[in-house]
Order: structure tokens, then sequence, then C-alpha cells
């Protein structure tokens, strides 16, 4: 059985704890096994935990929280090389290794976010430029490798936050910000202050550099603003006291056509000096933020892909609803035949129609909510469970038509509706009442003649006051309700199919034949509105 050890360092020294044993416990408590003195170190702040050669952190719910590798966990498997931070980034740190005699006999090299996290206190002396040098290609390379990981899990948040880690440690700046940009421009997405604190508010940043960043299309930054006669001169930079800035923004890969999209901007600051960054440093922080593009790009490509399919799959469910509410069972009458048939043009439309029989007649209504698609029918679904309602209760055709037009206008929903009611009685006897609809269709024998009377819109005009008409069907007599989609429809060269169409397929016997009459006469053009037919045969009393 391997056994590791936790090297770490305090102020008298170096140090290493043996793991031997299935627990260690680290706080600030007397009582722990490894006691930290730091204010950022809980009491009872983590756990080391062996399971044979397998060995784990858990953060024992501590204050400030415990991090692996620059990325704070609740629990995590440890491998030789890893390093822990106890309470903050600047906390005390912990290396995770084998016990052996030296590192060079075990092999096992020091990890590269060590070298990260170290390199920073050594002074860049000529002679040590090599070793700088592959220094910072184990940076790049550790983050690279962190940052695929990211994108393997494509938690965007995760991604800026290693990300900000990453650029405030290695430029020492106090705090940093991702903006992604949106319709109305550029949104704080994360902010992140070197101590690890997360920041939500943007207020005191300088975005006259952001824009200067992004108008140049390439990274702006200023040592030291008090010595910059522009920038000295910005009155965020004045008020906020910012002494330092570095901007870059994030695009996605360029092609042959010029450079790649904008897709937002890092901005770092800080109230003290920017520090002597070499050029490896400024190439470093290019790539990585190269990378963080291509990945942030990625992860909102996939993000935006799961909201899209979250949304089909609601829309497939208000389609399902929507077309139980309309494959409603018409009533059976011993004088009356009915059929109905609605096609919405998209997946979910605002056509609907409804059937009630009462003791001394049937109730149908037909209505057309303006617009199409999931806001109409919104409002569609509203409107047929009040009329449903009222014609249920007996109230008359005006009243109903009253209160539809009040609902829409008083609760200012911006739509809009045609409707027709009507009541149809035992004896031949039809009262009905047209609201700015196609107007009903009779069909006896060869004749076809128009029910003409009308009202107004409902939805429109507040006060606005409805009458209903009356006229009496002959045994055999049928009347035909329908929406415009059928009567707008165009073909292939713009014609419309029109009353006269309708007057035509008003002759078929069912509304399938009619509808499929019309989808003939304008393909291979889509449907541009929802098309609905309520048939009412009138057959007569025996």
């Amino acid at each position: 059985m391997n056994i590791y050890k936790l090297s770490y360092s305090a102020a008298d020294g170096c140090h290493s704890v043996n793991l031997d044993g299935d627990s260690m416990s680290i706080g600030r408590s007397p009582g722990q096994d490894l006691v930290l003195a730091d204010r950022c170190v809980s009491r009872q702040h983590a756990m080391i935990l062996r399971e044979g050669d397998i060995y784990a952190v858990v953060d024992q719910s501590s204050t400030c929280g415990t991090f692996l590798n620059a990325v704070r966990v609740k629990q995590s498997i440890l491998r030789p090389g890893d390093v822990l931070q106890i309470g903050s980034l600047k906390g005390p740190q912990l290396q995770f290794q084998l016990q052996q005699n030296s590192e060079k006999e075990s092999g096992i090299s020091q990890s590269p976010l060590s070298e990260l996290l170290s390199s920073r206190s050594e002074p860049r002396l000529p002679g040590n430029e090599i070793r700088s040098t592959a220094r910072e290609m184990e940076r790049l390379n550790w983050l690279l490798r962190a940052a695929r990981q990211l994108n393997e899990s494509g938690a965007i948040e995760e991604i800026l936050s290693v990300f900000l880690h990453m650029t405030l440690q290695l430029t020492g700046l106090e705090r940093g910000f991702v903006f992604l940009r949106e319709e109305d421009g550029m949104r704080l997405k994360r902010g992140l202050g070197a101590d690890g604190k997360i920041l939500e508010e943007d207020t005191t940043i300088s975005r006259r550099a952001m824009q200067k960043a992004i108008e140049s299309e390439s990274t702006f930054s200023i040592s030291d603003t008090l010595a910059d006669n522009a920038a000295s001169g910005w009155s965020s930079v004045m008020a906020n006291q910012i002494r330092s800035i570095y901007c870059i923004p994030l695009r996605m890969h360029a092609s042959a056509r010029g450079p790649g999209k904008l897709l937002g901007l890092l901005y770092l600051d800080s109230r003290i000096g920017l520090g002597d960054l070499t050029e490896v440093d400024h190439q470093l922080l290019d790539t990585v933020a190269s990378e963080a593009s291509a990945l942030l790009h990625n992860s909102l490509l996939a993000e935006a892909e799961f909201r899209a399919r979250q949304a089909c799959e609601e829309l497939a469910v208000a389609a399902k609803i929507h077309r139980n509410l309309m494959s409603m069972t018409l009533p059976m009458l011993p004088y009356a035949v009915l059929q109905a048939k609605t096609v919405p043009c998209l997946a979910i439309g605002g056509d609907f129609y409804d059937a009630v029989a009462l003791k001394d007649c049937v109730c149908v209504a037909i209505a057309d909510v303006s617009g199409k698609g999931v806001p109409a029918a919104i409002v569609a679904a509203t409107l047929q469970g009040i009329i449903h309602a009222e014609l249920l209760a007996g109230q008359s055709l005006p009243l109903i038509a009253a209160l539809v037009n009040q609902f829409l206008c008083t609760h200012n929903v911006g739509k809009y509706a045609t409707m027709i009611l009507l009541k149809l009685f035992p004896d031949g006897r039809v009262e009905y009442i047209n609201c700015g609809h196609i107007q009903p269709v009779s069909i006896l024998g060869t004749e076809v003649r128009r029910l003409t009377e009308g009202n107004l819109i409902v939805g429109l005009i507040p006060d606005a006051s409805y009458a209903s008409a009356r006229c009496i069907l002959q045994p055999g007599e049928r009347l035909l309700l329908a929406t415009d989609g059928i009567t707008e429809a165009e073909n292939s060269s713009g014609k419309s199919f029109g009353d006269s169409g309708l007057n035509i397929v008003a002759h078929y016997e069912n509304p399938d034949a009619i509808l499929d009459h019309v989808a003939k006469f304008h393909a291979p053009n889509q449907a541009q509105d929802d098309c609905t037919l309520l048939a009412i045969q009138y057959v007569g009393t025996t």
C-alpha cells in the first residue's frame, strides 16, 4: 500500500504530515489532526479520508471553502501533485504527494498548478529565463487541461471561475469580471476578487476601457492610470481610484473573412500598479483568452440547444393540450349533425371551436384570435373557457360577446378576436351574432347564400355593443362557419382562395374534404394561417 503525505509551509519552516491513517482532520481548532492558524480556516474545516489507495478531501461545511487546484470543492478524489488551499486561494497550501525519499526518486514532479501558485513570488532573474519559460508553458498546459475538463462538463460558471482565477493570479490584479454579449449590450456574467469572493456588481469599473478594447478588437491595458494623460481624466478611474486596467475581447475563432464574432470581454483592474508582466505573460493571457472563448462559445451553443430543446418539449406539451381542447366530442342531436376540424399552421394556433347542447337548443362558437403560435393559443384557450362556461350557463349571445370584449380590453393582452356565436333550436330557428368574422355560408341544394348581419370585432373598443340576428333553417339546410385562414390562403401565383373558393367547396360533405382542397390549392406553399371549419346540418324534427 502506498503512503502519501501532505506538504505545506508555515512561519517556522516547511512541514509534511504522513497520511497513514484512515482519516485526518484539518482546521483551526487545537483538537484537529492538522492545525492551521489562519483566520480563513474554520475550526473544523476539512477531512482527508482514505479507502485503500484512494484518498479524498471532504469539506466540512467550512465558511470560506476548500479549493482543489484553484477550484472550490465539496469533496473530490486526490491525485499526486494536487494542491489544496484551505480557506481561500490565498490561504494555507497543502500539496498531496507520495511518501518517498525525494520527489526525484518517486518520478513525480511538482504539479503545474503548484508551479503556477508558487512562481509568482520568485524573482525573474536573467539566469532563470529558460526555467521561467518552461514554467510558463507548464502553466499554460495545466490551464488547457483544466479548460478541457470544464468543457466536458459544459458548465459556463465553472469555466468563467477558473478563467478569472488564473488571470488574476497571473497579473496580480485585485478583481476581474467577464462580460458576455447579449442583444442589449454587454452583460456581467461573472465577477471575482483576488481573495476568491464573488462580485455581483460592476458599477465601479471603467466602461471607457472596455469600449476601447472592443473598438480596437485587441487587448487594452494601462499599467498606471496616473501616468496616462487620457485615462487620468476618466471619471470612473478618478472616482474609484483605479490604478491599473487590463481588458481582452473574447471572440470566436477568426476565419479568412475577418476577426471572429465578439462573445464578450475580460476586464481586470486594481487600485495598485500593474506588475511587470513579461512577453510570455502577455502571450499566456492571450492564449488563455482564446481558449476560454472557444469553451464559452461551445458552452453557449450547448446551452442554447438545451433551451431550444426544452422549448420544443414545452411546445409539444402545449400542442397536445391544445389538440385535446379542440378534439372535443361534439354533441349528438336528433335534429342536427355537427362536424368540425381545425388545422394550425404552426404547432399550436389561435383558432378554436366549441359546442354545448342545452335542453332547448345547441350552442356553437368559432373564433380566430389575432396572430399565430403560442401567444394566440394562450388567449384562445382562455376565451374558449369563458365562452364555454357562459354558453353552458345559458347566457344570451350579446352578453357573452360583451363579456369577451370587456375581458380582452380590460386585461390589455394586445390581442383581438373575430368570432361567431350561434344557437340552433329544434324547430330550425337560428340566433347568431357575428363579431367581425367571415360571414356564415348557408347551403340548401344548389343554393348558396350568406348570413350578412355583423358586429364589431371583440377586443378593440371597450364600450362596444353587440346585437344578435335571426334566421330559419329548412330541413336539409347546412351552415358552414370558417376562419379566414381558408379564404386568405394563396397559391404559388399569389391568388387568394377567397369567398368564391369557399362557396364552391361549401357543397363538400365534410370539413376534411374542404381542408384537403384548400391544402392542394396553396401547395407547395405552407399554410400562412390557422384553418378551422364548423359545419351544422339541420335535419329537422320527426
